[in-house]
């Protein structure tokens, strides 16, 4: 199964259900949340299957469950982390809120919701609820935004919850389809860890390779870990005049250690992601695992690597294309 051409093809029948004149706003939707400089599809959106076909790599593992179970369950999720991503830029003022926008998302809301309503009929709770999860996403971006505007010390166990409730609607799809396949509470929570741990491992690295932008845009979490390096985290120390803050950072070894985290974070999805007969997630944390290992080792021969790496293959994709 070529899970990327699923979610296009998912996708585009979601833009032709909902109607002219939305069906080519939910098209170009990419393009508007400045994910892309046209409006393509979604498979060249995000480079990861596991971004927007989650529940379709842990169908490898589940022998009572059926194509349409599955098929629902990747809309469930994809639409989700669509609906995630322009909700978080709207929120950050990255982007402008048209009314096309703010209707195709609704759209996508309801959409997911259906989906996730076949997929469990009356089984649910508060964890398998994407309204609930919705509304602790939202609260943790505005905390998020509070906190780097602040630039206050953070300690990471605060900054890994935060990501987590921003993340949250990225793991109630596969859980759901877990629980459709007649898996027991122990192997559903399995899959719960597996993806928190994935979220955690490609947020830390994603705001290590970022942190420079970050800031330009307001504040990053690598400078609030780095204050909280240095002071109590309840002092609400803010960071110094820009130009003293990236050699701060760097001098403090707080980006190797967010991608030393990401690593270990990594690898515990790799593990469980065998545990649960999902080999093809697997394989693919074990190479996430391996640049993280990479990066991790040239971030403390050299502060600052990771960033300049970054900026070098984006470079190149560019020129080079």
């Amino acid at each position: 199964m070529n899970i990327l051409d699923l979610v296009d093809e998912l996708y585009e029948a979601f833009a032709d259900r909902i109607g002219a004149p939305l069906s080519e706003s939910a098209r170009s939707l990419p393009r508007a949340l400045r994910l892309a400089p046209q409006a393509v599809p979604w498979s060249r959106v995000f480079s990861h299957e596991v971004t927007l076909g989650a529940p379709a790599l842990f169908a490898e593992g589940m022998l009572n469950v059926s194509g349409g179970q599955v098929r629902d369950a990747v809309l469930a999720h994809a639409l989700a982390v669509v609906d995630a991503f322009g909700t978080d830029r709207i929120e950050d003022e990255q982007i402008e809120a048209t009314p096309a926008v703010f209707a195709v998302l609704g759209q996508a809301r309801r959409e997911r919701d259906r989906a996730l309503g076949r997929l469990l009929g009356a089984e649910g709770g508060a964890s398998m609820d994407f309204q609930v999860t919705d509304v602790r996403a939202t609260q943790a971006m505005r905390y998020e935004r509070q906190v780097l505007r602040s630039g206050k010390g953070v300690e990471f166990s605060e900054y890994e919850r935060t990501s987590l409730q921003k993340q949250g609607v990225a793991i109630v799809a596969s859980v759901a389809l877990a629980r459709a396949a007649g898996w027991d509470d122990r192997r559903c929570h399995a899959v719960r860890t597996t993806l928190e741990a994935i979220c955690l491992g490609l947020q830390m690295a994603d705001d290590v390779v970022d942190w420079e932008e970050d800031m330009e845009r307001g504040g990053a979490w690598a400078a609030c870990l780095m204050e909280g390096l240095h002071s109590p985290p309840s002092s609400g120390s803010r960071l110094r005049a820009p130009p003293s803050v990236r050699r701060r950072v760097l001098d403090s070894g707080v980006l190797q250690r967010m991608l030393a985290r990401a690593l270990r974070d990594m690898r515990a999805a790799r593990r469980l992601a065998t545990t649960l007969d999902a080999h093809r997630l697997s394989a693919w944390a074990l190479a996430q695992e391996r640049k993280l290992e990479t990066l991790v080792a040239a971030e403390t021969r050299s502060p600052g690597y990771a960033v300049r790496a970054h900026a070098l293959a984006a470079w190149a994709g560019e020129v080079l294309a």
